[in-house]
């Protein structure tokens, strides 16, 4: 039994991976791409296009999560796996930027497969177990994340990047022949739920601010990390990019070990963002390339207690007859956050210089730890036999 559940989670796993690695290794190269589709395109088209995908998963996430409940959460996940494999495709075959466009907006709009992914595993676990495997959902979305930049950027050298869309298409389509021979769920939602009629806990609407606020924080220091860096020194495209994946690797070293700390869901959440907002003060107030080092360790610890107390808080919230809205819930108030800190990270850096996002971030875990602190002792956190 336990075997079966351990290659269930794998294969979950690695079909998110297929499909993160898409995403996120292409992503980097679109001002490139735009380029090749219009040389006279105007630099804020890539900025634009650049969210896009990110406004649309926001907008459709908690409708895809309402889907999922209906209709059964693999059946989601297919969805959001032909999702990118349509988007993809459009974008390999695009002549014109506005075709390019459509590709993005389908990629995002019916994509969302960490969320798919989350609700999926939910209909074979609960609980702390659960929350082990969202935080290793995350996992595979940075090693995509890590992995993914640096083999397209070889590839980019022999096939244009367009093509490369094409190639990526595949990826999607084997996480799909995966997806197909794992066990299928039953929905058993009631008529008034099917209608939508039972609200949503309060405490994820508490749940969704946090998220929003944390993934504010860690997106906000990503879009003016290369100019940030420059400032300190640093002079190598090499050495900016491993100060930038540093959290990353951080992550997936760490993850594992921490959730065998015995600690309150809270007390993780809160010692993750009290790390992460430090970390965002001292690089904010950095001046040398030394100092940098060991803010960039603190960073990824921070995310690392961040995601595993947020994801056990969130884990004993989980209704399985709407797991499938309550993680689409979720994972729109990440993708807002991400939208949001991208614009105030842009106007912030033009108002003052590139590590001001950094204050931004700083800001938004002070304010979560407010909440955190003074609003969790209302949540009800009620146990697994009741909703499973």
């Amino acid at each position: 039994m336990r075997s079966n559940l351990n290659a269930f989670v794998g294969s979950v796993l690695l079909c998110h991976f297929l499909s993160a690695f898409s995403v996120l290794g292409i992503t980097l190269f679109i001002p490139r791409i735009l380029q090749n589709l219009d040389a006279n395109l105007p630099g804020y088209w890539v900025g634009l296009l650049f969210t896009l995908p990110s406004v649309c998963t926001a907008l459709s996430a908690p409708l895809w999560g309402r889907f999922a409940d209906r209709f059964g959460k693999r059946t989601s996940l297919l969805r959001a796996q032909l999702g990118l494999i349509i988007g993809f495709l459009l974008c390999g075959f695009a002549e014109s930027i506005s075709t390019f466009a459509i590709g993005l907006l389908v990629q995002g709009a019916c994509g969302g497969t960490i969320a798919a992914s989350n609700a999926f595993l939910s209909t074979q676990q609960k609980g702390e177990t659960l929350a082990k495997s969202l935080n290793l959902t995350q996992v595979s979305a940075r090693m995509a994340l890590i992995i993914a930049p640096i083999l397209l950027g070889v590839t980019l050298q022999w096939i244009a990047p367009l093509e490369v869309y094409r190639y990526l298409a595949l990826l999607p389509f084997i996480a799909v022949l995966i997806t197909l021979n794992l066990p299928a769920d039953t929905p058993h939602i009631s008529s008034n739920r099917r209608a939508g009629a039972i609200p949503l806990p309060r405490a994820l609407h508490l749940l969704f601010i946090l998220q929003f606020l944390f993934c504010f924080a860690m997106v906000a220091t990503y879009p003016y990390f290369l100019p940030y860096a420059g400032t300190l020194g640093v002079t190598t495209e090499g050495l900016v990019g491993l100060l930038y994946s540093l959290p990353h690797v951080v992550y997936i070293l760490l993850i594992v070990p921490a959730g065998k700390i015995r600690l309150p869901a809270q007390g993780q959440a809160l010692l993750g963002l009290l790390c992460l907002g430090l970390s965002c003060s001292g690089q904010y107030l950095a001046v040398s390339l030394e100092q940098l080092w060991p803010l960039r360790l603190l960073f990824g610890i921070g995310v690392v207690f961040a995601y595993t107390g947020l994801n056990r808080l969130l884990s004993t919230q989980v209704d399985k007859a709407q797991a499938g809205r309550t993680f689409g819930f979720i994972d729109s108030a990440g993708k807002w956050g991400g939208v949001l800190a991208g614009l105030g990270a842009a106007t912030t850096t033009s108002i003052q210089h590139s590590a001001t996002p950094f204050l931004l971030s700083a800001v938004s875990c002070g304010i979560a730890i407010t909440l955190l602190a003074f609003k969790t002792g209302s949540m009800k956190i009620h146990g697994n036999t009741e909703v499973y």
